[in-house]
């Protein structure tokens, strides 16, 4: 190294404690203590050296980057008073600025003898350091879309690093060597070259749109555990990262996976490592069929027989959460398993409340609205009715009781929904990890005015977002989940729903097998989504592993009729479905269960009318009868009337010329 350079002879005019604080200000991870000329040579070649410059230039506030920007500009030169001038603050705040750059050896200082005043004295970049530092900015997000072909195809072959070499199982790097290693085998035995530590800081980086800022990885490998130092340098020799840096407002250093590897990962997905004692899912398929619509009936039967009772905090009490849950079926919800438990009641109220099926009266949830109609409503036009109004709900203006919010998981923003179902349609079946990767990539990353320094907060609250429309499109049976990997595709339901494709409704002969102690065998693979759904209506669910174990009692056939649907369709069902014939006893049973349901109907707030003279309700029936006010005809001088419609009987009455007598 010449002594005559300007930094040589800066770096020797301080002793050996001096240096050594410089390469703690550098991150330099060793320091030879051995001689200070070799101390002088180590500071110098790391200076030299981008991954740590990077790691100095990160540090610098604003003003400290847009004083070395107009210096680099400025053919590396400027006095005082031209910086001054340049930022609009005080020499004396510039000096202490340039006084930090000085001791972090960025630039140094030839003061001006010929006057009083320091204004003119000239502060200078290193020239080793200059030659270096790029102050270019990420003009159309260009930094965020390197390619390695494209960088790569006309380098010397001496420029491949060993650790590539390795990777690739080659001694020397030939003409071919760059092709063969950005194939999709070259790109997967690089891939099998890194530890398990290395593969999480990889997929850290891929979740997050295949761009991260440096420091937000610095803080994640650190937590755990690992060296920043070592991994960065690994993965970027390897060319999995790219290491770069730009100005915006500060210096901004990313992480960015190559358009190459991210073509790979999204079809080969890259999987975390499993921590140690975390549980994996069992290997299956799982899919929630029309389990969350006839979970909204039951809700609805429920809260009809027991009511729903508040806290005082005006929330659900926690023993009706327990209770309602062992009402419900049980779909698979965990798809998200970072999530606290999050209960069904929670899920479905916020959604009868959109379609104004209940309210709050007093500490209790109350049903409103035509209950009877909603009851008896067909399983897929419920579907879609609910879909729609979910699909709705981001667009009103609404401000429900906190009991009404879906707070664990909130309602899905439509578009990005869509973005989801696109790309689960396009790959056919998808990780949910590629998922994350390419909304992020392509909704944040490349959207007009993307800014790093938002980036961390925007990404959490798009995250939720994708986390919303992945567990709504699960929960409500449109996409199955192949455990433990969470690999998406779309579920008959999804492709019946979205494609318009035919849903077979026929079961086979066989489907189901009818034990003599009432428990039924049914057959998935052999009985169609909506037979599944009857059986779960009217008989009681014991078992799912492979086929499915119901127990039919009378309080579970009493309990399908009271959900809207027909006992009748139930027992064709039954009949086609049986390899055998139905025993003669069953159907007995089945005819005596659903037959003069002891139901007891208590209706409040309604309002009772009463005449003395059979002829005066006859008169005034003749003029209500057919508008809907009439709830229920209870005698011929007594009918029960709709609450909202008490106005509206008074004024007819007047009309007809009736004694109006309001008792209240």
């Amino acid at each position: 190294m010449s002594k005559e350079t300007v930094l040589y002879q800066e770096l020797e005019k301080l002793d050996m404690t001096e240096l050594k604080k410089t390469a703690q200000l550098w991150n330099l991870p060793k320091f030879p203590v051995k001689d200070k000329k070799t101390a002088i040579q180590y500071l110098i070649s790391s200076f030299t050296d981008e991954f740590y410059l990077k790691w100095v230039l990160e540090k610098f506030s604003s003003l400290q980057v847009t004083i070395i920007t107009h210096i680099l500009k400025n053919k590396n030169v400027m006095t005082l008073g031209e910086i001054s001038r340049k930022v609009n603050i005080p020499p004396i705040n510039v000096e202490m600025e340039l006084n930090l750059l000085r001791k972090y050896f960025m630039v140094y200082q030839r003061k001006n003898r010929e006057r009083l005043t320091n204004n003119l004295d000239k502060y200078h970049f290193y020239e080793e350091i200059a030659g270096i530092v790029k102050s270019d900015q990420n003009a159309k997000g260009e930094k965020f879309k390197y390619s390695i072909e494209k960088e790569l195809a006309k380098v010397e072959l001496s420029y491949f690093h060993h650790d590539w070499l390795e990777a690739q199982s080659v001694k020397k790097a030939d003409s071919h060597f760059l092709k063969n290693a950005i194939s999709n085998e070259g790109i997967q035995k690089t891939l099998d070259s890194l530890d398990e530590f290395q593969r999480d800081v990889l997929h850290k980086i891929y979740i997050h749109g295949g761009v991260i800022e440096m420091d937000v990885l610095r803080n994640y490998i650190i937590t755990n555990r690992g060296k920043f130092e070592v991994s960065i340098p690994h993965l970027t020799n390897l060319h999995l990262i790219r290491d770069v840096y730009f100005v915006e407002d500060k210096f901004i250093r990313v992480a960015i996976i190559p358009k190459e590897i991210l073509e790979y990962i999204q079809t080969n997905p890259l999987l975390p490592p499993i921590k140690k004692g975390t549980k994996q899912r069992t290997e299956k398929r799982a899919t929630n069929q029309l389990d969350f619509y006839l979970n909204s009936k039951k809700l609805i039967s429920y809260i009809s027989r027991k009511g729903l009772n508040l806290a005082k905090s005006g929330k659900i009490k926690q023993a009706d959460h327990k209770r309602t849950e062992t009402e419900l079926l049980n779909p698979d919800i965990d798809i998200f398993p970072e999530k606290s438990q999050v209960y069904q009641i929670e899920l479905i109220l916020p959604i009868l409340r959109l379609m104004n099926l209940v309210d709050i009266k007093g500490e209790n949830v109350v049903l409103t609205g035509d209950i009877d109609e909603f009851q008896t409503r067909d399983i897929f036009e419920l579907m879609r009715n609910i879909i729609h109004e979910v699909n709705e709900a981001r667009s009103r203006r609404l401000n429900p009781p906190e009991v009404f919010l879906s707070t664990e998981v909130p309602f899905y923003d439509k578009p990005i929904l869509d973005k989801c179902v696109k790309l689960i349609m396009n790959y056919g079946s998808i990780n949910v990890h590629v998922i994350f990767s390419n909304i992020i990539r392509e909704h944040l990353i490349f959207a007009p005015g993307f800014r790093i320094k938002t980036f961390e907060e925007d990404l959490a609250d798009l995250r939720k977002e994708i986390q919303s429309a992945i567990f709504y499109l699960h929960l409500f049976g449109l996409i199955e989940v192949e455990y433990p990997n969470r690999q998406l595709s779309l579920a008959d339901l999804g492709k019946f729903y979205f494609n318009q494709d035919e849903l077979s409704q026929a079961t086979e002969k066989g489907g189901i097998t009818i034990n003599p102690d009432m428990s039924i065998i049914a057959f998935p693979d052999r009985v169609s989504i909506y037979g599944i759904n009857l059986m779960k209506a009217f008989a009681e669910l014991k078992d799912y592993d492979r086929v499915y174990t119901f127990i039919l009692t009378k309080d579970s056939f009493q309990s399908g009729i009271l959900l809207g649907y027909n006992p009748k369709e139930f027992i064709h069902f039954l009949r086609e479905s049986n390899k055998g014939e139905l025993a003669q006893n069953l159907l007995f049973l089945l005819e005596d269960w659903g037959s003069n349901l002891p139901i007891v109907t208590i209706t409040e707030d309604s309002v009772l009318v009463r005449t003395k003279d059979p002829n005066v309700m006859e008169l005034l029936m003749g003029q209500i009868k057919g508008k809907k006010f009439v709830i229920e005809e209870i005698s011929p001088t007594g009918i029960i009337i709709d609450k909202t419609r008490v106005m509206e009987v008074i004024a007819i009455a007047e009309r007809l010329n009736l004694i109006i007598r309001l008792n209240r």
